[in-house]
């Protein structure tokens, strides 16, 4: 072998090096590493739901990863079952406000907010919102209202108190519910409620929060 053949072996041996790890680098990891509060699992009313997130969320689920890596979510227990609801949306962008002519700013673009239901470990259905943050104070307000397609009826408010979700349903026997959900943003208190014909079916207790 003479020096031009060994040198042009030298080169084509680097270049498969360089181009492998940068195959490497450019292959898409999967994050494991969620922001995740301590799940004990020791309130006795939440011990069904709680159990079924932990092992989720220990299995790297990806739905569930997804979900709590959002800027703002919240994780609720439904009291007694083995059922949990998971409320993400999207922050206003530091850069995507605008004037308005009332003296407010309006974000440029719409964020989504989203109530996803889990029931016996599985997706049950999922609630899924659109609107803009807009701000008249420091604290900017989220507003979605759906009057059609597949989410009509939706509401989704975000002040800086509280997380608001109302929207209506058939139920099993075509009677329409009112579904609400309020979460307190500070503690993750919440309260849930069904009110159809007779009393309303109210579940309360204490999110997970992920921030």
């Amino acid at each position: 072998m003479n020096f031009f053949q060994h040198s042009l072996l030298l080169i084509t041996v680097s270049l498969s090096v360089v181009q492998a790890q940068q195959k490497t680098a450019e292959k898409p990891q999967v994050s494991t590493n969620v922001k995740a509060p301590a799940i004990t699992c020791s309130e006795p009313a939440a011990l069904k739901g709680c159990r079924t997130f932990k092992q989720l969320l220990e299995a790297h689920d990806r739905d569930i990863l997804d979900s709590v890596s959002s800027p703002i979510a919240y994780v609720c227990f439904r009291s007694g079952e083995d059922a949990f609801l998971i409320f993400r949306s999207e922050p206003p962008s530091e850069y995507g406000w605008k004037k308005l002519e009332d003296g407010g700013e309006t974000q440029e673009f719409t964020s989504a907010a989203m109530l996803t239901e889990y029931r016996d470990g599985v997706f049950y259905r999922v609630e899924d919102g659109r609107g803009y943050w807009r701000r008249y104070l420091p604290e900017p307000v989220f507003h979605s209202e759906a009057k059609g397609g597949l989410f009509k009826g939706l509401k989704v408010t975000i002040d800086d108190t509280e997380i608001s979700i109302e929207y209506p349903f058939r139920n099993d026997t075509t009677e329409t519910t009112n579904y609400s959900l309020i979460i307190r943003r500070s503690t993750g208190r919440f309260i849930e409620t069904y009110a159809g014909k007779g009393i309303p079916i109210t579940h309360s207790g204490t999110c997970l929060i992920y921030r």
